[in-house]
């Protein structure tokens, strides 16, 4: 199996006494069923390639999820593709019910036509928004929101998997269902595409709304198509501390497909005291 750890989407001090102290949502096992696939909702965004409007690449995907695996998250855009050196997997999903879904993740795994198994990764589903514990303990957790959307790239599949022998993405969602309300965070504004010889970057600014100063920032650009489907990532990470109101103007790495829009997520790390 090829994994990918999952990235941390809250501070590191908070993922483990989180982790311990909550339930996790249904996840139980069983056949997978199938999903809508290439019909799911996207996003929106000004026209880029002409008639790039497609939610599923390659089309001929069958999308299926886990019965009970995946909770409020339903994915609704996937692009399987060959990068500069493994075969790589954009995801997006959205929250379809009514509650957070807090220090999610996505697995997939990949099987032929023939639904024999060629490859599975998992990596930590991105948010924007941030949410506060209610049983006193003052503890953060970064949580998908109801009708947020979420996105997250595997990328270290065989450099060698043969795209067109993929048949399905089987996928799962574990989460933490917790009972949380919403709080000032780190937020990203002003995104820009600066295109050169070698690509396409991202610059902007990363606030940090916490009382806390913030650690290790990062913010993760993925370019999006018209509807809403991830084509790439883009990752600056920091190095020097943001403290309270304070900000980091970043620069990100290159995108070989950039699109007519981005979707920027924050994250970073911090020690209660």
């Amino acid at each position: 199996m090829f994994m990918l750890a999952k990235r941390l989407l809250i501070p590191a001090a908070m993922l483990l006494p989180l982790a311990c102290s909550s339930e996790a949502s249904s996840s139980s096992g069983g056949a997978p069923t199938q999903t809508s696939g290439g019909e799911a909702g996207g996003g929106t965004g000004a026209d880029g390639e002409a008639g790039d409007d497609a939610l599923i690449v390659p089309e001929d995907l069958t999308l299926m999820a886990v019965p009970g695996g995946n909770g409020v998250l339903n994915l609704i855009a996937l692009t399987l593709r060959k990068g500069p050196t493994n075969t790589e997997l954009y995801a997006a999903l959205r929250n379809d019910g009514d509650t957070p879904a807090c220090s999610a993740a996505v697995s997939v795994e990949l099987y032929d036509k023939a639904q024999q198994s060629l490859a599975a990764g998992i990596n930590g589903l991105l948010t924007q928004h941030f949410y506060r514990l209610t049983d006193g303990s003052g503890a953060i957790a970064a949580c998908v929101g109801p009708g947020d959307v979420t996105m997250a790239a595997v990328l270290d599949f065989p450099s060698d998997l043969v795209i067109e022998d993929v048949g399905y993405v089987v996928y799962r969602c574990p989460y933490f269902a917790l009972d949380v309300v919403p709080i000032d965070g780190l937020a990203i504004s002003q995104v820009k595409a600066v295109t050169g010889g070698a690509g396409t970057a991202y610059t902007g600014t990363l606030l940090n709304g916490f009382d806390v100063a913030v650690s290790t920032p990062s913010a993760t650009v993925f370019s999006v198509n018209r509807v809403g489907r991830p084509l790439g990532v883009a990752i600056a990470r920091g190095t020097v501390p943001i403290p309270p109101g304070g900000s980091w103007t970043f620069e990100t790495s290159v995108v070989d497909t950039p699109g007519p829009v981005q979707a920027a997520y924050p994250a970073g790390a911090f020690v209660m005291e």
